[in-house]
């Protein structure tokens, strides 16, 4: 699970205060007039809801200059990531409790999911419907 911050404003304050207790996958400027954050907790939690509250508790003592930064941005998703491959007949299902929710709310946060697909065939191996070269011609 990654939570992603997207800001018109610099978030160097925030990575430096949770920078040093979660991941940083990224933290920059993605374009002229913004900035993106993207974080993620260490070690991985058993479920969503352990790791929203891991997020949740940290987020809840950042500084005044902490909270201003994250008040000012305009993304603040806590996305939620699972592996899905076309040969698994299972479905992937996730429920929230309700104090995991009030927790996003207060932060003013959204819940967000992602699907990533894995295909078995190779990227660049042809199509099974492509015919050989004939010979001789």
């Amino acid at each position: 699970m990654d939570l992603d911050i997207e800001s018109k404003h610099d978030l160097a304050v925030l990575e430096a205060e949770l920078g040093g207790k979660l991941c940083v996958l990224f933290g920059g400027q993605t374009s002229p007039g913004c900035f993106l954050l993207s974080l993620e907790v260490l070690p991985q939690y058993r479920n969503p809801d352990d790791t929203i509250h891991a997020f949740c508790s940290l987020l809840e003592r950042l500084s005044a200059q902490g909270r201003r930064a994250w008040r000012s941005a305009h993304k603040k998703e806590f996305d939620i990531g699972y592996d899905a491959t076309p040969s698994k007949k299972i479905a992937s299902k996730f429920s929230l409790r309700v104090d995991t929710l009030k927790r996003l709310s207060n932060l003013d946060a959204t819940l967000g999911v992602t699907f990533y697909y894995h295909t078995t065939r190779m990227p660049n191996a042809p199509a099974k419907s492509a015919s050989p070269k004939q010979k001789g011609k």
